[in-house]
């Protein structure tokens, strides 16, 4: 049993025992953070290892923005005489870390030859601790920034540049270096399906949400470092390295579930058909073979409930919580991690005229929970998540918003009325468009 297995490179802890795994040999991994079970090809065989956590620590994948031109990140020889041209951003908005070694190479090249001008084009300058500074003395040292805009600087040859921007139009000669267009390592697809991880849309392994801190990933005790993550991580690598490692540390000394209330299966309701394990973004649902049926694993489980209101056989619930009265009228189901902290702030009264109730996240939401709401035909009901990179449970949005309107489809299909479900989202500080969203509700201008 390790304290950590390292997909990709290896960080070194005394503290913890570590494996290094090479990614592409990776066949399987189950189980929950504490307890993971991997199976990889090694010379040839087959090898099964347990482990408490799990860190992808992959390189990016390094092209050239401009074909045939050498990259500053890298480790580009600079003449000692003759005039260079950096061109950043070209192509894609390099990274924060990539900015500030593109300035801190153009400062060296100015100080050390006073007989070339270096002239430095971007799109955007990135600012990070100091990064203002190293400008600030590049300006002074004699670097000539300029701005332009995409389609409006070209490097028409080897060493021969035009830019035009509002009046200024000018040809340049000189060595050009740009900045490298990175992307995520090829293994990453791979890693995301046996990990069960819901990628970003660029194909990294972390998606950007306020609820996941650096190199967290929506399954518990599977971390994303380096590579593995967006580009603008580049610049603090030591620091997320470390508090990776302390991250696992505590974990291995005190692992504790995330929620209180226990999610349990009935197994002799269960028919396996793999619904809540599809659904669950946080794969804190697996198959027990014992049992013949599937099993939360608590230790993964964020509480989002969204395997209750999607199991079709009605046989995940919540341990001990007792079944719900439902009441017609004007309804509002509240997020508890986002409107709810803003009604807080409201006046208690703004919720007379409404029966309202916390969820846990809007994808706990069952169909024919909201339909029992709809008893009467002036029934409505009201429901207020979170944005898409504010949910807590990740796709909870996502998948709130696919019930509604697929509840609304049904009540337009049934000639039963249309939009008598809403979908809206708030976010904590957000108790002025609250109080709005709900006079327009109760006065049925929504």
């Amino acid at each position: 049993m390790y304290d950590v297995i390292f997909l990709g490179n290896q960080l070194k802890e005394p503290s913890l025992t570590t494996l290094q795994v090479d990614p592409e040999a990776l066949l399987s991994c189950r189980g929950r953070v504490g307890d993971f079970s991997l199976r990889y090809r090694d010379n040839g065989q087959v090898r099964e290892e347990k482990t408490l956590a799990l860190v992808a620590n992959l390189d990016y994948e390094h092209e050239a923005g401009l074909a045939g031109f050498p990259t500053f990140i890298e480790d580009t020889q600079i003449p000692e005489e003759g005039n260079l041209i950096f061109i950043q951003d070209y192509g894609q908005l390099a990274p924060a870390h990539i900015n500030r070694m593109g300035l801190e190479k153009a400062l060296a090249a100015a100080k050390g030859s006073s007989s070339r001008q270096v002239y430095y084009f971007y799109r955007s300058l990135r600012f990070t601790e100091g990064t203002d500074d190293i400008y600030e003395e590049a300006r002074q040292a004699g670097v000539a920034f300029f701005r332009y805009e995409e389609g409006k600087l070209k490097v028409e040859e080897p060493g021969h540049l035009t830019y035009n921007r509002g009046g200024t139009s000018m040809e340049l000669e000189g060595q050009v270096l740009t900045a490298p267009l990175l992307s995520p390592s090829p293994h990453l697809e791979k890693l995301a399906r046996i990990l069960r991880l819901n990628p970003s849309e660029e194909g990294y392994l972390q998606e950007e949400n306020v609820y996941l801190a650096p190199t967290l990933t929506g399954r518990r005790g599977v971390y994303a470092l380096g590579g593995a993550r967006n580009p603008n991580s580049l610049g603090g690598f030591e620091e997320e390295a470390c508090y990776t490692l302390e991250e696992i540390a505590a974990l291995k000394n005190d692992l504790q579930p995330l929620v209180e209330d226990e999610r349990e299966v009935d197994d002799k309701k269960c028919i396996l058909c793999y619904t809540c394990y599809r659904v669950c973004p946080h794969a804190a649902l697996e198959e027990n073979e014992e049992q013949d049926a599937m099993e939360v694993l608590q230790e993964a489980c964020w509480g989002c409930n969204g395997c209750i209101s999607h199991c079709p056989a009605v046989a995940i619930s919540i341990v001990g919580e007792e079944e719900e009265e439902k009441k017609p009228g004007l309804q509002v189901l509240m997020c508890e991690n986002s409107a709810v902290t803003a009604r807080k702030k409201l006046p208690q009264n703004i919720m007379d005229g409404f029966i309202s109730r916390e969820i846990s996240c809007a994808c706990s939401l069952k169909k024919e929970d909201i339909y029992a709401y709809l008893e009467d035909p002036a029934d409505r009901v009201l429901i207020l998540g979170c944005f898409e990179e504010s949910c807590k449970h990740l796709e909870g949005e996502q998948r709130g918003q696919r019930i509604v309107d697929e509840v609304n489809e049904t009540l337009k299909s049934l000639d039963l009325g249309e939009e008598r479900v809403r979908f809206e989202r708030l976010s904590p500080p957000m108790e002025a468009d609250m109080k709005k969203l709900l006079g327009r509700w109760r006065e049925g201008q929504l």
